[in-house]
């Protein structure tokens, strides 16, 4: 068994060179100011490559850190889990801690505050299912009605279960396709 990741998109691992060893993981993790440490969460490839568990190979260590960071830091300023929104941005604004996606063209957040962008109540209490919340989301930042590959993306979005892989597969699908 192994710690890399499979690719939703290829269906093959992720291979990272050089091969997994501390030194590669440890500025993700040894950074003194937390801000630093979340945008490097947000732009890593390196914890892109590894799933969270050899029992589920298509999760990603990256999203569920970043989603885990989340949800602590709205825990810390005193919001319950069913105070939660998904929120997307569409100026790519990324917010310290909250922002579990980010590229060039939009943001998710999940925030417990209020927000005056698209957002979707998470629910009562924690649910596995990420295309549920994509699903219902009020307005999405992919164009589904002009660019055949949102089409597929957002069809795809809606099927995934698991947090990290969704947007695991998020990140793979936005980096391998030219806008």
């Amino acid at each position: 068994m192994t710690l890399s990741r499979l690719s939703l998109l290829t269906g093959v691992p992720v291979e990272q060179a050089p091969p997994h060893d501390e030194s590669v993981l440890a500025p993700l993790v040894t950074e003194d100011d937390p801000e630093v440490m979340h945008q490097r969460w947000l732009e890593t490839d390196v914890a892109a490559t590894v799933n969270e568990s050899v029992y589920y190979p298509y999760t990603s260590l990256k999203y569920h850190t970043l989603l885990t960071a989340a949800l602590l830091d709205n825990y810390r300023d005193g919001h319950d889990f069913a105070d939660l929104h998904l929120v997307v941005d569409q100026d790519g604004r990324r917010v310290p801690h909250r922002t579990v996606y980010a590229d060039v063209d939009f943001a998710l957040h999940l925030d417990g505050g209020t927000h005056d962008k698209p957002s979707i109540r998470l629910g009562d209490r924690p649910r596995r299912s990420w295309a549920a919340t994509w699903s219902r989301l009020p307005a999405h930042p992919l164009a589904t009605d002009s660019e055949a590959y949102d089409r597929v993306l957002d069809a795809n979005l809606r099927r995934i279960t698991a947090w990290s892989t969704a947007l695991q597969y998020l990140e793979d699908f936005m980096t391998g396709v030219e806008r």
